[in-house]
């Protein structure tokens, strides 16, 4: 490949990691799948989807907070009994990758918030939701597939549960999924 084709693709490659909007806050330990998924009892899909991001971020910061103060009393203690310079090095990176999230969480919060902001403020406020809204789908599915899979594998009793934990992960993904694809979300923030 020659040099010119190899800057192209390095330059193509680079616009499209800045032209991408800033990641959501991931599933994980402090943002779990929540538990309920429902966006009945909302206005519309739009308003529903939104209050479960808003509840979810919410809950995400309350577990980054207490990470942050057990890091932060782990440290100190470690400090205070001379630990070895490897685990105050690790907990200080541990401690500082948290209230890294802690920022982000925030920022991310204040977007979902935002009902307000004009134009361009409200598309980026939709593309973070569906960012969010699509991994919780993809988890979903992932949880599926691994309950249809227990289902094959099982016999009887074991195998009836799988297809109905299967069934009802499957319905919850496609009620997310339709929700995504409503009007109210799909013609928001969609012209000036």
């Amino acid at each position: 490949m020659s040099s010119k084709k190899v800057a192209f693709a390095t330059l193509s490659l680079a616009a499209l990691l800045l032209a991408a909007p800033a990641q959501a806050a991931k599933l994980g330990p402090y943002f779990p799948l929540p538990a309920n998924l429902s966006v009945a009892g909302s206005n519309t899909p739009r308003d529903g989807l939104l209050k479960l991001e808003e509840n979810w971020l919410k809950n995400g910061l309350d577990r980054l907070e207490k990470a942050k103060n057990e890091t932060t009393a782990a440290l100190e203690k470690a400090k205070a009994d001379n630990a070895k310079p490897e685990q105050i090095a690790e907990l200080e990176a541990k401690l500082k990758g948290i209230e890294s999230d802690i920022a982000s969480a925030k920022e991310e919060l204040e977007l979902a918030q935002d009902t307000g902001g004009g134009f361009e403020r409200q598309k980026e406020r939709k593309e973070k939701l569906l960012l969010n809204v699509n991994q919780w789908i993809r988890e979903l599915s992932r949880q599926a597939t691994q309950a249809l899979k227990a289902a094959i594998l099982s016999d009887g009793m074991a195998q009836m549960a799988a297809q109905q934990e299967h069934a009802m992960l499957s319905d919850r993904s496609d009620t997310l999924e339709r929700a995504t694809h409503d009007v109210s979300v799909e013609q928001w923030a969609l012209t000036k």
